[in-house]
């Protein structure tokens, strides 16, 4: 009879556990309005040269799409040429188209003298603006 009631008690932790762990809508996921990607830039300013190991800044100007929008960071792939791409997040059904732009610095350090060029993605044809920084030793 003990072994009877241990195994309907583990049954019903189980079951428990299962149905705790289940949500009930299953689809309330598809009906969230959350996405995420990458913003086109606009504009780049900042000095085109600098020395070895000194940070320069290079201020990168792009849109938000609507009033859900908000900025995350700054991706760059690894090496040269560098393509750095604004991460925004938009999270919210009931935005108002309204465009808003923002300007986020970027800091570039050179660990040796050379050309170096840094891309960033202006349209959706995958079209870059160019910012190319002249590093020389000091």
């Amino acid at each position: 009879m003990k072994h009877i009631k241990l195994q309907f008690f583990a049954f019903i932790t189980i079951i428990t556990c299962i149905t705790a762990a289940c949500s009930l809508d299953g689809d309330s996921d598809a009906n969230s309005c959350y996405r995420s990607g990458y913003a086109l830039t606009n504009s780049v300013t900042g000095p085109d040269s600098t020395l070895v190991n000194k940070p320069i800044t290079v201020n990168i100007s792009f849109k938000l799409e609507n009033s859900c929008g908000a900025f995350v960071r700054l991706a760059e792939t690894d090496g040269y040429p560098k393509t750095i791409y604004p991460v925004v997040e938009y999270n919210g059904c009931n935005c108002t188209t309204v465009s808003t732009t923002l300007i986020k610095p970027y800091t570039f350090i050179a660990p040796a003298a050379g050309r170096y060029e840094l891309k960033f993605v202006k349209d959706a044809q995958q079209q870059y603006l160019t910012k190319t920084i002249v590093v020389t030793a000091q």
